[in-house]
């Protein structure tokens, strides 16, 4: 992956290949950190100059000379730059128009926007990057109970990642939750599916507790997590186990004929002769698997948010969504739309 970094308008500190670069750091027995510009005025003098943003910076040493080396873009042309971190002046030492950046793309101020339109949280960090010729916003938020990732496609607008994770903030005071019955967790399950109950237990996921739950009926066998708190339906799967019982193989009769020879009488046996009538030498027709669109548009009658991962993986299509802190999988017939598997994560 080729990574382009964007410096945050507000930061003085820039990760550069995963080290953290103060503004002003450079050896005090070579400059005071009151001679040197900071990364964030070199940042400033580099976009001026080319009327674009910067992508990427790096304070190097060159002999006695410290000098910003910048990436930049401005209406798809890419820029090498170098900012004297003593003189400020700003040279071009390169630019490309072989680029896939256009001045099409979004700031950061409005994919900013756009994540704090789906979390109000407090920005820690952001990063315009590049993975296989996609340009996106890498933004980092954070409130007093969760820290979110959101990934902004830098082109279109669209969100194509939303992560969540709780903070290790332990409450020592936090007063237990009152959990369902076996029997109220059941009465919950048997909506969703009706059969003989295989197995009814207790567990604990991400501190959540949750009932988990097996049914079996003479054709399929059920899986199902409730919150043992809410009841809440947190999964569901159902697979078949067994063809109907009318899928049974037609049994052929055998006819019977009577000789007479000489008073012994001498049962012979026939099968039948099926008939095979002339439309069955017709050729099958070749079905069709359905399309991305319309196996999103089955999925979304069920789950809601953003797609972020779809698959087909032999006649099964895969689709995995998120829909701020609730997760979604399903599983979907590629030729009938029926959906196999159906499971629903909420942090």
């Amino acid at each position: 992956m080729n990574k382009w970094m964007l410096i945050p308008a507000m930061a003085g500190v820039i990760a550069i290949g995963g080290v953290a670069m103060a503004s002003d750091s450079v050896p005090a027995s070579v400059a005071s950190k009151d001679q040197l510009i900071s990364l964030k005025e070199a940042k400033e003098l580099a976009e001026k100059k080319v009327g674009g943003i910067v992508t990427e910076i790096e304070l190097e040493q060159e002999g006695a000379r410290y000098v910003y080396e910048v990436d930049a873009v401005a209406k798809g042309v890419e820029y090498e730059l170098h900012v004297n971190a003593l003189s400020r002046e700003v040279v071009i030492v390169e630019k490309s128009t072989d680029t896939k950046w256009t001045d099409k793309m979004i700031t950061e101020e409005q994919a900013v926007a756009i994540a704090k339109g789906m979390v109000n949280a407090i920005v820690k960090d952001i990063e315009l990057d590049k993975d296989d010729n996609l340009h996106y916003y890498d933004i980092e938020l954070e409130d007093e109970k969760f820290e979110y990732e959101v990934k902004v496609d830098a082109i279109t607008s669209e969100v194509i990642k939303f992560d969540k994770e709780a903070l290790d903030n332990d409450d020592e005071h936090a007063q237990p939750e009152k959990l369902l019955t076996k029997e109220e967790a059941l009465t919950i399950a048997k909506k969703k599916a009706n059969g003989t109950v295989e197995k009814i237990e207790l567990d604990s996921d991400d501190n959540r507790k949750v009932y988990e739950i097996e049914i079996k009926d003479d054709e399929f066998e059920y899986e199902i997590d409730l919150d043992a708190a809410t009841g809440e339906v947190l999964n569901f799967e159902k697979d078949r186990y067994r063809t109907a019982k009318n899928d049974t193989v037609p049994k052929v009769e055998a006819t019977k004929q009577n000789v007479t020879n000489h008073s012994l009488q001498v049962v012979q046996t026939t099968p039948v002769k099926q008939e095979v009538k002339a439309e069955q030498s017709q050729p099958v027709a070749k079905r069709t698997k359905l399309t991305k669109e319309q196996v999103l548009a089955i999925a979304k009658q069920k789950a809601t948010g953003v797609v972020t991962e779809f698959e087909l993986d032999g006649n099964v299509y895969e689709v995995e969504m998120e829909d701020g802190d609730i997760e979604y999988e399903l599983k979907i017939d590629a030729y009938t739309g029926a959906i196999l598997s159906f499971e629903k994560d909420e942090e």
